[in-house]
């Protein structure tokens, strides 16, 4: 038992595992880019065919926080938490020596150099330093070692992060016209949708929709945005998602006695409006943007582009159909002592709201992530040996332009040894 155990150990920390799993991570965010996220299942049906089963299946549509994502993910922080403990003893004693590096192969010698001169070049600059028999030692940044550990620490943060944001996460979706505004009271900021748009491919197909949105906090400052698929807008620790489109159907029914409107509104696709006083249900079937005929002889839609807008309409009264009617913008059905009419329709945008709570602990993480790198690039271990008007430079990087810099400053002429 304690033998898998020891081969499981070593397995989860390796590189090779390691290496295998940003692979796949890598794999997946490559399909969360180019597979648009956070729509509805029937954007995939329709635009992916076949493949868009797999990706509802598969929760593709959500790839950052499907099952399959989380797990390697939750694989890759344990092998970073292993290999961060399995360096965490060696570090810890090469940050305890004041000279970690000398002794090292591959030291290159400064010669010609005064002793008195660089011993004050490197007191100047701050190093620790030791008298010796023949001359001196000194040593900077031995700490530089946990730069590595540091970024470790920080990517498994982020990944703490992910977990918190996947367990945590609250989500909701609302339609809005152009002119609607929405408030965020426990985040005390409102958005306003200024326009949204449609673009279209050959064949009439919506290749992009985009949303331009204005938001505004309580203290009275704003900015404009433009929002589309995969361009998600965040503020304050809420994300919104450019999710899905439309069509608000503006329907119209008017008391033809005495010229009253009895209701006007928008109505949405497979809805319907009761009207109480002549137990009358207008049921919107479908808005075609652009009505065809399909060789079945039933009505279909060509594209989204308005060319040939037509309105699929149903009545029932007490529960029973009345009559179907396929009509165009402002074309009446009377009923009774009613003209019904759809008078225009408006696109509208779906966006999907996603609380972040776990942007303050992403955000330590990426801190941790850069503090880690500056130190790595430039605080790593430097140190030198200094005897017979020889000095002998020990860098963990960039050793020749190391001895290349001393040289320059103290005079010396470099040589590297046989």
């Amino acid at each position: 038992m304690r033998k898998i155990l020891l081969k499981t150990h070593k397995f989860l920390a390796s590189l090779g595992f390691a290496i295998v799993l940003l692979i796949l991570i890598a794999a997946f965010i490559v399909i969360g880019t180019v597979i648009p996220q956070h729509l509805d299942a029937s954007y995939y049906l329709e635009r992916y065919g076949r493949f868009g089963k797999l990706i509802v299946a598969a929760d593709l549509d959500t790839a950052y926080s499907s099952p399959i994502f989380m797990v390697l993910a939750a694989l890759f922080t344990i092998n970073l938490v292993l290999c961060t403990f399995r360096s965490l003893k060696g570090q810890l004693s090469l940050s305890r020596r004041t000279f970690s590096t000398v002794g090292e192969a591959g030291g290159i010698h400064v010669h010609q150099v005064d002793c008195k001169s660089a011993q004050q070049y490197f007191t100047n600059k701050r190093y620790t330093i030791e008298k010796t028999e023949e001359g001196f030692r000194a040593s900077t940044y031995t700490w530089g070692v946990w730069g590595a550990t540091i970024v470790h620490i920080g990517i498994i943060i982020i990944m703490i992060g992910g977990v918190i944001e996947a367990a945590t996460a609250q989500e909701s979706s609302m339609n809005l016209l152009p002119g609607n505004e929405i408030y965020f009271d426990d985040k005390g900021f409102s958005l306003r949708l200024d326009d949204f748009s449609m673009t279209f491919t050959d064949t009439g197909a919506v290749s992009q929709y985009v949303s331009d949105v204005t938001i505004t906090d309580d203290d009275g400052s704003s900015f404009s945005r433009s929002m589309w698929v995969n361009n998600p807008l965040s503020h304050k620790g809420v994300k919104l998602y450019q999710a899905s489109y439309g069509w608000a159907n503006n329907l119209k029914i008017v008391d033809r006695d005495s010229q009253t409107i009895v209701k006007e509104g928008y109505m949405l696709n497979n809805s319907s409006y009761f009207h109480q006083d002549s137990h009358l249900s207008v049921y919107l079937y479908r808005y075609y943007p652009e009505l065809g005929i399909g060789g079945d002889q039933q009505p279909v839609n060509l594209s989204e582009r308005e060319r040939n807008p037509h309105y699929a309409v149903t009545l029932y009264q007490f529960g029973n159909p009345v009559e179907s009617y396929i009509v165009g913008p402002h074309e009446t059905i009377p009923f009774e002592n009613l003209d019904i009419t759809f008078t225009d329709s408006q696109a509208y945008t779906g966006l999907l709201f996603r609380s972040d709570s776990s942007f303050i602990v992403v955000s330590i993480g990426f801190v941790f992530i850069i503090l880690g790198m500056i130190i790595s690039f430039y605080f790593y271990p430097r140190s030198v040996v200094y005897g017979k008007e020889t000095l002998t430079t020990y860098s963990r990087k960039n050793n020749w332009v190391y001895a290349q810099s001393i040289a320059k400053q103290l005079h010396g002429v470099v040589r590297t040894p046989h």
